[in-house]
């Protein structure tokens, strides 16, 4: 087992047993919430009320509890399955502003032969990414090429019941075969165990995973320009979005008020009625950590596995119109597509093969945002200092919710557009004037 990556509890309430068993006896305890939560310190009858709760199904007690979790050289396909948790703060190393040429990557403990491919298949795209460098293509771009064993370091903050649900989904659910997790996990139940040994109970047994090998592979391998990829389709919306946002408003209490003026206020609750749903084909799986990390939506991303043996790469134009980087990325790709079919007629190297993933390789996604959470997503994702691929997601999901209710959405944007400025201060692009003639709405 690799013992390199490390998950580190640095933060945590200091009451942690006071806070959730005062919550658990606020409901059915005489007194104001300041009162129980004082009769609730030091009292050594918290962790077992906290369990009593905990046992009749009333989980909620614990998300009183938070952790904050230092994650230190972990795959970034550990960070991926940690990201897709909705009830979470994160806050990772960009790829599009960090060199990752020396950060290393993640080893399993193979045998000497399946080691040397890995250790091929590795090498070979760490050194392409740093000659890209080298040759001014940007890091955005040349990050493609790096596989989803390299090193990521990242800050996760969640509530108890929110980690417990990730520790049992990597146990026994989806990364019940992923050794690496499962280290990650062991160290997390180890320091919750001695931190708040009162939720010990909630993690379940684990049960060991067997990778069943089957993958589907693609005959060949296909490179697909930036236009053919992040094509949009919408896919599920409101019948009558207008009159959905009327009723929502007169819930409110606010039905005088016009898209306009609702798009204004600092709590714009009504639009949180209005849910829409987009399938978005052949995104990278670097842009799926563009579209994830944002918390307010129901998003489906296929396993990272199945992106690896489609052979479906993207080819970014920095590349595409650079005769030398384009060369040593496709030089590149055919040497990884060849190590990778060794690796997909290797059994042991089979269970690893999502560390095989690049991150130019394209899988389709599908998300269900309100209009309040795509207000938020296209005002940051469509302006023009946006990773080009996200942003051009965020402009095709637009220019379709335009089409289906254009007096609410001809009034969503970039920032600069739906504030009237900049919020970017000295990162402002300065192209206000055009972004508005970009965005200028006429139906």
């Amino acid at each position: 087992m690799n013992d390199v990556s490390r998950a580190e509890i640095i933060s945590f309430n200091t009451d942690n047993d006071a806070v959730c068993a005062a919550s658990a006896r606020i409901s059915t305890t005489e007194g104001n919430s300041a009162e129980i939560f004082l009769k609730s310190q030091n009292n050594e009858k918290n962790g077992g009320l906290i369990r009593k709760v905990l046992a009749s199904g009333h989980r909620s007690v614990i998300e009183h509890a938070v952790f904050t979790v230092a994650l230190t050289n972990v795959s970034v396909y550990v960070e991926q399955f940690f990201i897709e948790s909705r009830l979470a703060s994160f806050t990772v190393k960009s790829r599009r502003y960090v060199d990752f040429s020396n950060t290393g990557y993640y080893t399993p403990n193979l045998s000497a032969q399946s080691a040397a491919v890995y250790k091929e298949y590795m090498d070979a795209a760490f050194s392409a990414y740093a000659r890209l460098l080298e040759l001014d293509v940007p890091k955005e771009d040349a990050r493609f090429l790096l596989p989803y064993s390299f090193f990521s370091n990242f800050y996760c903050t969640m509530n108890a019941r929110e980690l417990i649900n990730l520790i049992n989904s990597i146990r026994n659910g989806r990364g019940k075969h992923i050794e690496e997790l499962q280290n990650i996990a062991e160290q997390l139940i180890e320091q919750l165990q001695r931190i708040f040994p009162c939720i010990a109970e909630e993690f379940f047994e684990r049960v060991d995973g067997e990778f069943d090998g089957e993958i589907a592979v693609s005959d060949k391998m296909t490179l697909l320009g930036e236009s053919e990829t992040g094509k949009v389709e919408l896919v599920n919306a409101p019948k009558e979005p207008a009159k959905l946002l009327e009723i929502a408003l007169n819930a409110t209490g606010e039905s005088a008020k016009t898209p306009r003026e609702l798009l204004g206020e600092r709590r714009p609750r009504a639009l949180e009625q209005l849910s829409y749903s987009f399938l978005i084909k052949d995104v990278t799986l670097a842009g799926i950590t563009h579209i994830v990390r944002h918390r307010m939506q129901s998003v489906i991303v296929p396993p990272i596995e199945t992106a690896v043996p489609s052979r479906r790469v993207v080819l970014p134009k920095t590349v595409e119109q650079n005769p030398k980087a384009r060369e040593i990325y496709e030089q590149t790709l055919a040497k990884c597509d060849r190590l990778l079919a060794e690796a997909l007629n290797n059994d042991e190297l089979r269970r690893y093969i999502q560390y095989f993933a690049l991150s130019g390789n394209l899988l389709d996604v599908m998300t269900t945002m309100n209009a309040r959470e795509l207000l938020l997503f296209i005002r940051l994702r469509a302006c023009s200092r946006a990773q080009w691929e996200v942003r051009g997601i965020a402009e095709r999901m637009l220019a379709l919710l335009r089409e289906d209710y254009p007096e609410l959405f001809g009034l969503y944007g970039p920032s600069c557009f739906v504030l009237g400025s900049c919020p970017e201060g000295r990162m402002c692009c300065g192209k206000q004037r055009e972004m508005l003639g970009k965005f200028g709405f006429k139906k």
